[in-house]
């Protein structure tokens, strides 16, 4: 077998494995975050958020009219995991011809094994690493765009391969061509450009220092004419705006600067320029990439478009969308910055702690200085921390997760650095363009996105470019572990035996343990999550109703039920975020999708278009309520019978310490609500915070995972509570999923073991278990039914059953044992006070107590499980630890007392063993 057909069938193979990996874990249905914007997107080729990602959509719909799987989600997750394991592919390629480069011609079996199965064991790592493999199992752009970058990179050394060939320039050519393609995914790929012109000029030019110096000043060049140069910079001018200047001549300059290529082409060709002749093609062939956009500009002209996010219909809109302009600018080399030494912001150059937002108060308060923050959170936290994820390994699945390196050793991480010293020595080139590689698509990304803390979500998905060059590195590190082991192993029978072990404990070693130890993290095909809570939250609202919602996780995917299948298109939904935007209250006001009716407000287009937040004192505020709406929702309370109106208290939100305001979602909120006039039913979704409901929690009744705003006052703290309802929803057996309005959740899956689910999962499923509690506490407190408590809590524990799905909030798990405590069911009450016992000691022996009170103490809530299983002896030397330390807290030594009074009564008897 030749050495070419030898290296397809290792190729094939890597691709296969990979790929049957990812289709085996991949998402079963839709999943949080941008993946139900995009496969809602992509269903109906709709607008997703700047700046778009078109070719990924056209890809994702095709896809999904394909019905090689029932679920439509599943088909668009499917395109990630296509190129994701293309992507393995070509990095197998990439290393094959990176190591034949400097090793020479495969001539022996050894040579065999040195090269592809250092190649293999690269390839597999990043295949198997944690980021890669999370953006290969849903419908998200990264995968696809790894595609692109691998295969561009490829091609480059395939063209260096045959430079010296007739008609090599199509290789160069195709590469212009992909990466204008490549910016309908995600520009991201773009900066593989500068390293892909390092492979050019070592393959055509002689290395001196000054030429390198032009080199580099070329290259940058030539970066910013592909970016922001085509992509942003000739939408403006077509659009005849740039700088600020508006003119009408400026809608020439495009097609001027088309036509020139256009002669630039024909005359390099006829007077043989070569080099100008490729780089007048390679502009055209860019620019005919990035016509996949012209879908962006198409389908936002189609009326009644459910989502059309920042409204990208005329060129001026259609820049201001692939200019991100909704984001605002994060400044780089010089801005306001804050100062700790004047406690304000300050001009300064290189500025990192620039974010005025109350989120981002630990990025003022937590570090000492702009070059603190950098280090200790820029760089360590955000970016050095996702590199030790991916090639140590990760504690957990939860925001801001350590490193631990007790499942690797570190040995993906060490081998990858052995193999970076290892090119350095044999091959500086191909070291240098890796090096590149690594700093353009990892280090200066970083500091160009200038993150503030916190973040909402990991964001290790953006530096897959670095990994992908450190896996790079780790097929070199395999090429210097089994040369080394040649030059120790002198007997050629011996050699190959020892070397064979070698690289199959290698094998074993990084990518198959990587494998092992990330397949539950990232074994998606059981959980149905996502599909089910946004089912459950439109279930939550009533027909026609209106939903407030807050952020990406309670809205994209219901967006995605609504568009793709059909479900609850009756309800109107409102995101608070995108409230603040005028594209959106355009959009919500004048648009009817689905028959629907336009949401009411009372500002004209023109007036949305310069609303603005403004500055606020507390006050009470009033809205209308009519007699036949009184009638309807049983108001007995005089006050507003009387008086016809609703009031409550607006506080606003804290500016400064004198100064409060309101912001442009407020001001809308108010708006709809006001001119609603209880026509239609209102809701907060149950992931709102108390902010955004504008100071109406007294008018909130929780009917499932919404409250229904009424005019009824319901008297207790966190708002009322439809019993009636949230048992319909909660206790619901068989359901069958409905389009229509039908009260009845789902929790599929949930009660399985082995569906791994992170920190955000587990904080919206906290909703499920607190609508649980509010309907036990009912029958607890109020019906004194201990009966009917447990086979309320019995239910949860069956749909979603402790053992299988752990509580990372104690504090709420203490709260479902105490109820279990006075229900009278011992078993359970132990089962959820072994999770709190355990939790609150590691909270004291770390000393994570400085900031709790003491509805949240973990000595206090530690006492009381003692005291509830009448272990006081325990419970007084917990409070009398904390007593020692804060001695003046209220109600500790009166407890101490009591447990003191009631260990000496004979019925004090311990009720679990010691």
């Amino acid at each position: 077998m030749s050495e070419k057909k030898i290296n397809r069938l290792v190729a094939s193979l890597v691709f296969i494995l990979t790929l049957a990996v990812y289709l085996r874990t991949l998402s079963t249905t839709v999943v949080f975050w941008d993946v139900g914007e995009f496969c809602a997107a992509a269903r109906l080729l709709q607008i997703p958020h700047p700046p778009g990602a078109p070719l990924f959509i056209l890809v994702a719909r095709l896809a999904s009219l394909i019905p090689f799987r029932e679920d439509i989600a599943a088909r668009m997750h499917a395109v990630s995991a296509l190129g994701s394991a293309l992507g393995v592919m070509f990095l197998y390629l990439i290393s094959v011809i990176l190591i034949k480069k400097f090793r020479g011609a495969i001539i022996s079996g050894f040579d065999r094994l040195v090269v592809y199965g250092s190649s293999a064991v690269g390839a597999l790592t990043l295949a198997f690493s944690t980021t890669y493999w999370d953006n290969s199992i849903e419908a998200e752009v990264y995968g696809l765009g790894m595609f692109f970058v691998a295969l561009c990179f490829w091609l480059t050394l395939h063209w260096s391969e045959h430079a010296d060939e007739p008609g090599n320039e199509r290789y160069l050519l195709l590469v212009a061509y992909l990466l204008g393609l490549a910016t309908g995914v995600h520009i991201l790929a773009l900066l593989v450009t500068i390293p892909l012109m390092m492979i050019v000029y070592f393959r055509t030019t002689g290395f001196s220092v000054k030429g390198f110096v032009r080199f580099s000043l070329l290259a940058l060049g030539l970066f910013i004419v592909i970016y922001p140069g085509i992509i942003q910079i000739l939408p403006r001018l077509l659009a005849g705006e740039f700088l600020g200047f508006k003119s009408s001549l400026l809608h020439m300059i495009p097609p001027l600067v088309i036509i020139l290529a256009l002669v630039g082409i024909y005359r390099s060709y006829k007077r043989q320029q070569r080099v100008l002749h490729i780089a007048c093609l390679s502009f055209l062939l860019i620019v005919l990439g990035y016509t996949t956009y012209i879908q962006v500009i198409v389908r936002a002209n189609v009326d009644n478009l459910p989502m059309d996010e920042a409204d990208p219909s005329t060129l001026a809109r259609f820049t201001s969308y692939v200019t991100r302009e909704q984001y605002g600018e994060t400044p780089i080399f010089r801005g306001e910055s804050w100062d700790n030494g004047t406690q304000a912001y300050v001009e300064k150059l290189f500025p990192r702690r620039w974010s005025r937002e109350a989120m981002h108060e630990p990025t003022r308060t937590e570090y000492a200085s702009d070059a603190d923050f950098l280090w200790r959170y820029q760089v360590q936290h955000m970016f050095l921390r996702y590199i030790l994820w991916n090639f140590v390994g990760a504690e957990g699945q939860w925001q801001d997760a350590g490193v631990t390196w007790k499942n690797t050793l570190g040995l993906p991480l060490i081998v990858s650095l052995l193999g970076f010293i290892y090119i350095l020595k044999k091959d500086w080139k191909t070291a240098s363009v890796l090096v590149a590689i690594f700093i353009v698509m990892g280090v200066l990304l970083d500091l160009y996105q200038n993150q503030q803390d916190p973040q909402p979500r990991e964001r290790d998905y953006f530096y897959v470019g670095a990994y992908f060059a450190m896996c790079v590195w780790v097929s070199f590190g395999v090429v210097a572990l089994l040369e080394y082991c040649k030059t120790i192993v002198k007997r050629a029978e011996s050699a190959r035996l020892v070397m064979g072990s070698l690289l199959t404990v290698l094998v074993l070693a990084v990518p198959g343990n990587l494998l092992r130890l990330n397949w539950n993290d990232h074994d998606r095909s059981g959980s149905f999550l996502a599909w089910d809570y946004s089912y459950n939250l439109l279930q939550s609202v009533d027909r026609d109703g209106i939903l407030f919602t807050n952020g990406d996780n309670d809205t994209f995917p219901l967006w995605y039920l609504q568009d793709v299948e059909g479900i609850r298109r009756d309800v109107r939904i409102v995101n608070l975020s995108l409230s603040n935007i005028p594209w959106y209250l355009h959009l919500i006001k004048n648009r009817t999708p689905y028959g629907t009716r336009p949401i009411s407000l009372s500002l004209t287009d023109q007036q949305i278009d310069r609303i603005r937040a403004i500055r606020w004192e507390p006050q009470n505020v009033s809205i209308p309520v009519p007699r036949d709406a009184a009638e309807r929702f049983g108001v007995h309370d005089s006050l507003i019978l009387n008086s016809g109106r609703m009031t409550w208290e607006v506080k606003g939100l804290p500016l400064t310490s004198d100064i409060r305001y309101v912001r442009i979602q407020d001001i809308i909120v108010k708006d709809i609500i006001t001119l609603n006039t209880w026509d239609r039913p209102i809701f907060f979704s149950a992931t709102c915070s108390p902010q955004s409901k504008i100071g109406l929690d007294d008018y909130l009744w929780m009917e499932g995972l919404a409250y229904r705003l009424k005019p009824v006052r319901s008297g207790t703290q966190g708002g009322g509570t439809d019993i009636a309802l949230m048992e319909k929803n909660f206790l619901a057996a068989n359901v069958v999923p409905a389009k229509y309005y039908q009260p009845g959740f789902l929790f599929r899956n949930l009660s399985l073991r082995g569906v791994t689910y992170d920190d955000n999962a587990e904080h919206l499923m906290m909703n499920y278990r607190m609508g649980f509690m509010r309907i036990a506490n009912y029958y607890l407190r109020t019906k004194n039914d201990k009966r009917k408590t447990l086979q309320v809590l019995d239910s949860m524990e069956s749909s979603m059953p402790i053992t299988a799905l752990p509580m990372q909030n104690w504090v709420s798990a203490y709260y479902i044992a105490r109820i279990y405590a006075d229900a009278g069911d011992r078993n359970h009450f132990e089962l959820y006070a072994g999770v709190v016992e355990a939790r609150c000691r590691e909270l004291i022996a770390t000393g994570e107590t400085e900031l709790q009170d003491n509805t949240a103490n973990p000595y206090i809530i530690l006492s009381e499980i003692y005291a509830m299983r009448k272990d006081y002896s325990r419970a007084i030397d917990v409070l009398s630890a904390y007593s020692n330390q804060n001695p003046n807290t209220p109600g500790v030594k009166e407890r101490i007392e009591l447990y003191d009074h009631l260990r000496r009564t004979p019925q004090a008897v311990d009720s679990i063993p010691h």
